[in-house]
């Protein structure tokens, strides 16, 4: 499927980079009179028309997924480099997301992302902070813009700001983020031949 997929995003690009060309060279009549049947046979390929619209979706549908992100603070020169740590997204389509990571366990971040156009994509989450009794201490929002790399990878930056309970800021800072898609693994095969129960 994503070779089906690659194979018509490098059709569709061939045909939107060939299009541009063509009217830029257009001499005569007959040459620019080739471009709009060209165009017109792209919309009647792809789903009846819209073929810039799919091409579009396609590219926003590379963030969809859920991704292993590892996030590695910013600090001012001097500052010792805090370790790096893992967080968790999952990017569904029509915008919502949901995330967390590991140093709030008790913490959930919901949000909404958008594609910006080609590879670039931006998010925001928010959720509520709790302490270990369960009691609400605050809330965490999270701003990013990344850029996807190929199908399996994105690279980005994000903005971390933390609120007490009355709403006040208390801390906030930025972060680097790498991101790996999670992808479907098979059964290992010890447990390939067992029969589910019926």
């Amino acid at each position: 499927m994503t070779i089906k997929r690659i194979a018509l995003v490098c059709l569709i690009l061939a045909g939107v980079i060939a299009i541009p060309f063509a009217v830029m060279r257009a001499q005569s009549n007959e040459v620019a009179g080739r471009v709009e049947p060209l165009a017109q046979e792209l919309d009647t390929q792809f789903s009846g028309g819209g073929w810039l619209e799919r091409l579009r979706e396609l590219q926003s549908q590379q963030l969809e997924g859920s991704w292993v992100v590892t996030v590695t603070p910013v600090v001012p020169p001097g500052v010792p480099q805090p370790l790096p740590f893992r967080a968790y997204g999952t990017f569904a389509r029509g915008g919502g997301s949901f995330s967390s990571d590991r140093n709030l366990p008790l913490s959930k971040q919901y949000g909404t992302w958008a594609h910006r156009g080609g590879h670039e994509f931006a998010w925001t989450t928010t959720g509520d902070l709790f302490d270990v009794m369960g009691n609400f201490v605050g809330t965490l929002k999270v701003r990013a813009k990344a850029t996807v790399i190929g199908n399996d990878e994105f690279v980005g930056v994000s903005n971390g700001e933390f609120r007490d309970a009355a709403g006040n800021v208390t801390r906030g800072g930025c972060a680097t983020i790498r991101g790996e898609r999670i992808k479907v693994e098979p059964l290992p095969e010890l447990c390939q031949n067992i029969t589910p129960p019926q």
